[in-house]
């Protein structure tokens, strides 16, 4: 059988002189293909700082530079000159001496007028409530699509009201869901959010409050927390001060401290807000922390500071 016999030649033949090409598939380990990071040209954030501003001052002295040499060939009019008090004879010399009241009146104008004008552009500038909560509110999620991390902490003793204000109204401004139980014997908190936010809330705990002093008297705080159960046997929902157990005799805060027990990054959220809580049981604890969180309990349990394991 020749060539000549097979249909290859006419219209229909399904071989032709053109190539056709796959469709190109993304391979599956492109999602998980970690992106070069911007470099830093400084270590410091003052060296950064100052090269920021290096950068700034080169960008107006161009954009100046540029406006000179638009005047200079007469595509746009110049500036009209800013005259003051202090340089006004030096700028208008004759008319400042032949009628010096009339100069130093229209001076004045000009000034209150250059005043209200920029005044004007800041208004303008300036962004409103709500945009400005939208603002924090995109920055927040911004910082979430980086990575959702964790942390839990030990208290010694968590019962002074402004320490347990400060540790839900912290959480709840930077965006952190998690809960705080409060146990006869120790309390622990457990945060998740963005990785800056942890890093801010650490601080908070760590640095920033101090454990051993309480707070001054005054108003007490509306902090609401949820018992394991409502009903019988159950603290229920209430507002007003909270009741922590061990806190009817006024808990001793010589030897407060707080520990960060753990960190690490998470796949997802647990909690949908941050909630204190009141358990006075182990197993109500894990309850409220769930099935997965629930040997992060047990690690706060069981752990010591270094100083103590020594003994």
């Amino acid at each position: 059988m020749g060539m000549s016999t097979l249909n290859i030649r006419n219209a229909d033949s399904p071989i032709t002189l053109y190539i056709q090409h796959p469709i190109p598939i993304p391979a599956p380990g492109d999602k998980n293909e970690i992106t070069l990071k911007p470099l830093k040209l400084t270590k410091k954030a003052s060296d950064h700082r100052s090269e920021q501003k290096k950068v700034r001052k080169q960008r107006r002295q161009a954009e100046l530079q540029d406006k000179r040499d638009r005047i200079r060939m007469g595509l746009i009019p110049p500036d009209a000159p800013k005259v003051r008090l202090a340089n006004l004879m030096k700028v208008l010399t004759s008319d400042a001496v032949q009628d010096p009241t009339r100069v130093e009146a229209r001076v004045r104008r000009e000034v209150a007028m250059r005043k209200h004008q920029h005044e004007k552009m800041n208004t303008e500038r300036k962004l409103t409530d709500e945009q400005r909560r939208e603002k924090i509110e995109t920055k927040k999620v911004e910082e979430e699509k980086k990575g959702i991390y964790g942390a839990v902490f030990k208290v010694k003793t968590l019962s002074d009201p402004s320490h347990r204000f400060k540790v839900r109204k912290n959480a709840e401004q930077m965006n952190l869901t998690g809960a705080c139980i409060f146990h006869p014997t120790f309390s622990m908190v457990y945060v998740e959010g963005a990785s800056k936010f942890i890093r801010q809330y650490k601080k908070l705990m760590l640095r920033r409050i101090a454990w051993t002093e309480a707070a001054r008297e005054r108003g007490a705080e509306d902090v609401e927390i949820e018992g394991p159960e409502d009903g019988e046997g159950g603290t229920g929902k209430g507002k007003g001060k909270a009741t922590v157990p061990g806190e009817h005799g006024q808990a001793s805060l010589e030897d407060n401290h707080c520990w960060l027990i753990w960190e690490g990054q998470l796949r997802d959220r647990a909690f949908n807000n941050f909630k204190p809580k009141s358990c006075p049981t182990d197993s109500a604890a894990k309850e409220v922390l769930g099935e997965k969180l629930a040997g992060y309990w047990d690690q706060a349990k069981n752990w010591k500071p270094e100083e103590e394991e020594l003994f």
